[in-house]
């Protein structure tokens, strides 16, 4: 598998397919939130579609909302680095794959 830019696959840990909501805070403050979903998520990383095109290697924060259901807990709120960065079969949406550099909540 590749990164979408003819790289060799550099994951280490077995991702999680999710498909929740989630939110991309950019670093700015102005800036408000960016809705995005999580598409898959792993100890160490997560990739996210959304209409947001992050800079190379831009850090900000992603929100994870929880799947619905008796064993839902709060959200995951973390702080992520852009590590790739495509769009999804030529549409608006683009596919962002981040590294968690460190977990807030």
């Amino acid at each position: 598998m590749n990164n979408g830019h003819g790289d060799r696959e550099r994951r280490t840990a077995v991702r999680i397919p999710l498909g929740t909501e989630a939110f991309i805070q950019p670093a700015a403050s102005q800036h408000p939130p960016r809705k995005a979903r999580c598409v898959d998520l792993s100890v160490d990383g997560m990739t996210l579609h959304t209409v947001y095109v992050p800079r190379p290697d831009e850090i900000f924060e992603v929100i994870v909302r929880p799947h619905e259901g008796p064993l839902a807990g709060p959200p995951m709120h973390v702080r992520a680095q852009v590590k790739r960065c495509h769009p999804v079969n030529g549409s608006a949406v683009y596919e962002v794959g981040v590294k968690i550099v460190e977990v807030l909540k």
